[in-house]
């Protein structure tokens, strides 16, 4: 993204947790994307799964099909570092 200069920790911190974010005069809440909470319980939708994140980094859609949120940029990655990216999510803590 931007040649390099936006990575997903930019948004949703080192340890996955997210937070405020200020970024090209927009303000915006990023989600806390650890695996623990991506697997757990969301009130508008069933759990992540390894599929469904995948579909959210390069597709930019929830588990239910909904949209995500225009700041969430939509990736293009090779297969293998997609797989690399969820195992890195679920050693977050």
């Amino acid at each position: 993204m931007m040649h390099g200069s936006i990575v997903c920790a930019n948004c949703h911190g080192a340890d996955g947790h997210g937070g405020v974010v200020r970024f090209m005069m927009a303000t915006f809440e990023a989600p806390n994307i650890t695996w623990a909470e991506l697997a757990g319980q969301h009130e508008d939708h069933e759990p992540y799964t390894e599929v469904t994140v995948k579909d959210a980094i390069a597709k930019g859609i929830e588990p239910n099909g909904k949209e995500l949120e225009i700041y969430m940029p939509r990736w293009q990655m090779a297969d293998e570092d997609l797989n690399d990216l969820i195992n890195f999510l679920k050693i977050l803590k």
